[in-house]
């Protein structure tokens, strides 16, 4: 699977998985596992502190334009998901 991630909050979830023992990769399988396990999110999303909501949507928007995503139609993204879900269930 590849996550596409600015450089700094990778950077700072790396150094938390460390002190907490374990590698990013390995933080990011307990996640995972932990979502399929609960069937939703294991934690309830919350706005980043001291950010409004319309700079956190200037910000993903900026990190959808280096992405190269920023244009992408309600049908790709679904098709994207699709593919994500055939792959997980090894039909890749």
């Amino acid at each position: 699977m590849n996550i596409k991630i600015d450089r700094r909050v990778k950077a700072e979830a790396d150094t938390v998985a460390n002190s907490m023992g374990m590698t990013l990769s390995t933080a990011i399988n307990v996640f995972v596992r932990q979502m399929i396990s609960e069937r939703a999110m294991p934690f309830q999303p919350k706005l980043i502190k001291g950010l409004s909501l319309k700079e956190t949507l200037q910000d993903a928007h900026a990190e959808a334009i280096i992405n190269g995503t920023s244009e992408m139609t309600i049908s790709e993204i679904n098709e994207i998901i699709a593919d994500c879900r055939r792959e997980m269930r090894g039909e890749k």
